[in-house]
């Protein structure tokens, strides 16, 4: 059963953080945030129901990124035509997310406030240099999202702060893939890999550890499925232990690899 609660809805944004506190948080789909108060492992005072907010959805592009409204959920962006177009990789991610209920109900704001450790979404997010933006009634800053993810369900959002946008930067001629390993709910590990058109690398692992760890190289071939697998730090679990975690991690970076070089129709190395 869920704890006794009181539930506020705005219809502002400012009406909103002016809400805001320890004991009252925002939520939108609940779809994290209710299951971890059933468990009893979060007992608010009040909910601030975001959904009647205006201006917290949508999706926009401008100055060479697009902006997604904080309240959108996962179903929504997968369809989305600018997402589709611009960011096809993000689209391919949000209609792969949880389950059919979950990409209705669920939202990318909660999604990333919530930092789930096995989350699809913070890793494609981390490895397209995506930002957030968080207001408070003493302003509005912008933190990468890599920053933003301090821990397992910990992130650097103050009590009294927002998250209202989430900014993905476009570039039009970078090419990249997604993979995860699934064995339950959620993956066990996931791994982004993004070329640029000068031939620059990132690669991004998530779902084995705490926060998705992060790399950079000049050229492709400069990427150690072995060297990557040894930096991340598991989280052993129902899934599996640290030793088979980076195996795992190990083998989808070497197919993540062989996948990108098959997009940019170069040959693997021997």
């Amino acid at each position: 059963m869920l704890p006794t609660f009181a539930l506020a809805r705005p219809s502002t944004v400012d009406e909103a953080v002016d809400l805001l506190s320890d004991d009252h948080v925002p939520y939108c789909g609940g779809t994290e945030l209710l299951l971890a108060m059933r468990a009893g492992l979060l007992r608010p005072e009040a909910l601030v129901d975001l959904k009647r907010v205006d201006g917290l959805g949508g999706v926009a592009t401008a100055e060479g990124r697009v902006t997604i409204g904080a309240v959108s959920t996962h179903a929504e962006i997968a369809t989305d035509t600018t997402i589709r177009g611009s960011l096809p990789l993000v689209a391919e991610v949000e209609r792969g997310v949880g389950n059919a209920r979950v990409r209705a109900q669920g939202s990318i704001g909660g999604n990333l406030c919530f930092a789930e450790p096995k989350s699809d979404v913070t890793t494609v997010l981390v490895a397209l240099g995506a930002s957030v933006s968080l207001r408070s009634p003493t302003g509005e800053r912008e933190v990468t999202v890599e920053d933003f993810l301090a821990g397992a369900y910990w992130t650097v959002r103050e009590p009294d702060e927002l998250l209202v946008g989430v900014h993905v930067p476009v570039h039009r001629d970078r090419r990249g893939v997604y993979l995860r390993y699934q064995t339950m709910e959620r993956p066990t590990a996931n791994v982004a890999l993004l070329a640029e058109p000068a031939g620059q690398v990132r690669l991004v692992v998530g779902a084995v550890g705490e926060v998705p760890v992060a790399r950079s190289y000049q050229d492709l071939d400069d990427v150690d499925a072995d060297d990557v697998a040894r930096s991340v730090d598991p989280i052993p679990d129902l899934t599996g232990s640290i030793e088979y975690k980076r195996h795992i991690t190990a083998v989808y970076v070497r197919r993540a690899v062989d996948r990108l070089r098959a997009v940019l129709g170069t040959k693997t190395q021997p």
